[in-house]
């Protein structure tokens, strides 16, 4: 039993010492996209490495979990984003890959926030999906549009069960107030990717228009990172 403690606490000690270093490489790579700064590693790179983490912490803290669903759901979420991340951030390809996936991760989350209705969860994103598929083949738009859109639908529901969490008192606190924090935070991040996509395209690019892209591209990370803190460690058991 001593041992068992000891192993607890030494995981513990692990935890808190992935978190501060992910505290660390947060002010690092937002210093260098702020004033522009390249070192002899990418941001890119260090953005990765800081997800990865996050999952790390997440199998950590498993026997500390709530409950024993809602960390399995959270893990293979944080999972399926590190592949994610590494088709749009680090490959800088395959987005629709890329986007499928995030998709995923949202419905993992909904279902995660509504646990007692799994089933007509998986139904309605089915459906959703099917839908947009009709949509797709009878109006002859570009696919990335149409998963684009699947994945505002599922962001915005997981956003919303999340922040019904925390008004419902379904989790414990702090535990709710993360959850709602990170789906809001999460949030604000794809709604600057959004931002930074629509303003690369427009042309011609002028003074204010160059720093809104600019504003849009650092906010991404500003409020991703903190996002995939706080989802990862909201399964935790504080008391």
């Amino acid at each position: 039993m001593v041992i068992g403690m000891q192993i607890k606490n030494y995981k513990l000690k692990i935890v808190k010492t992935l978190l501060m270093f992910i505290g660390i490489l947060y002010l690092i790579f937002l210093y260098m996209d702020i004033f522009n700064i390249q070192i002899f590693i990418p941001t890119d790179i260090i953005k990765f490495i800081s997800i990865i983490l996050t999952f790390i912490i997440s199998l950590l803290l498993e026997e500390y979990a709530i409950n024993a669903k809602g960390i399995f759901l959270l893990q293979l979420g944080l999972f399926l984003t590190i592949f994610a991340d590494l088709f749009l951030l680090v490959l800088n390809r395959k987005y629709i890959l890329g986007i499928a996936l995030f998709c995923i991760i949202q419905i993992l989350y909904s279902i995660r926030y509504d646990s007692h209705r799994t089933k007509a969860t998986i139904i309605n994103f089915i459906t959703i999906f099917l839908i947009l598929i009709i949509i797709y083949i009878t109006m002859e738009v570009d696919f990335i549009f149409v998963i684009s859109i699947y994945y505002i639908i599922c962001l915005l529901t997981s956003t919303i069960r999340g922040i019904r969490v925390c008004t419902d008192k379904l989790y414990p606190s702090p535990n709710r107030q993360m959850i709602a924090l990170g789906m809001i935070f999460f949030l604000f991040c794809d709604i600057n990717v959004g931002f930074f996509n629509i303003i690369g395209y427009m042309e011609p690019a002028g003074k204010y228009i160059n720093l809104l892209h600019n504003i849009s591209s650092i906010s991404i990370w500003l409020f991703y990172l903190p996002s995939q803190v706080l989802l990862c460690i909201s399964e935790h058991r504080f008391k």
